[in-house]
């Protein structure tokens, strides 16, 4: 592919943190996983394994990321800037944590925030974004939007969420060329319309969310939306990437 010029990339989705959720499975794995990001001229990636809060605790999981990411660091490469994150599962227990800081993109206030793929996102799942951003002082991102099929069905809801302060994230693969023409055609429609923030790989392997995608996903959005829509997406990433790291 032909890069936009002076682009920087960033992947805010991954499950590439080793041994750890249902991602990479070793460190080999998430090494041959980050050089095909890097072929493809991502230096910027975000660990953000499954925390089911409904499951486990906070202090569990923070204790148990913390320990696998301590193993990968002596062999992240040099020229990789990593942010640690998290892929929130929202449920009552969540809201029942006194300090969820450690769950963010890093040093951010924004947390990456998974729902069940059949929510409606009734008042009540609205409620729950809502004591986020005021209870916690968070900005929540919801990862992979088409898989919401109410929401991708109803652009009202996008908007309601955008109006809470909600970002919106998408999964490259949905832009590859194998992926159902319809649901590309109406993400590439809501990027049009400035309702979604950022891309991620989603990568879990090679042959689940290969981050093969993620150059596919440029090319499709540049032919279809233009360079403007790619460097809006990128922006913004490297505006959660940068408050994560201060």
């Amino acid at each position: 592919m032909q890069f936009p010029v002076k682009m920087t990339f960033f992947d805010m989705h991954t499950h590439l943190l080793p041994d750890f959720d249902d991602g990479a499975e070793s460190i080999d794995k998430t090494l041959e996983l980050i050089d095909c990001l890097k072929e493809q001229g991502v230096y910027n990636i975000c660990f953000t394994p499954h925390f089911y809060s409904n499951e486990m605790s906070a202090e569990k999981f923070l204790s148990k990321r913390s320990e696998a990411f301590e193993r990968f660091l002596p062999y992240k490469p040099q020229d990789v800037n990593i942010v640690l994150g998290a892929e929130v599962y929202v449920s009552k227990y969540l809201l029942g944590n006194d300090d969820l800081s450690g769950i963010t993109y890093g040093n951010s206030r924004y947390i990456l925030t998974e729902f069940a793929y059949g929510s409606e996102f009734s008042e009540h799942t609205m409620q729950r974004l809502y004591s986020l951003i005021e209870n916690y002082g968070l900005i929540p991102v919801i990862p992979h939007i088409e898989r919401y099929v109410n929401a991708m069905s109803n652009i009202s809801i996008i908007y309601e969420l955008k109006n809470m302060g909600v970002l919106i994230q998408s999964n490259t693969l949905s832009y590859a060329k194998k992926s159902p023409f319809f649901r590309r055609k109406k993400l590439l429609k809501l990027i049009d319309l400035g309702l979604i923030d950022i891309l991620g790989t989603d990568v879990h392997s090679f042959t689940h969310n290969s981050p093969k995608s993620f150059s596919q996903a440029i090319d499709c959005i540049t032919e279809k939306c233009g360079t403007k829509a790619v460097n809006r997406l990128m922006q913004n990433a490297e505006k959660i990437f940068n408050a994560a790291i201060s």
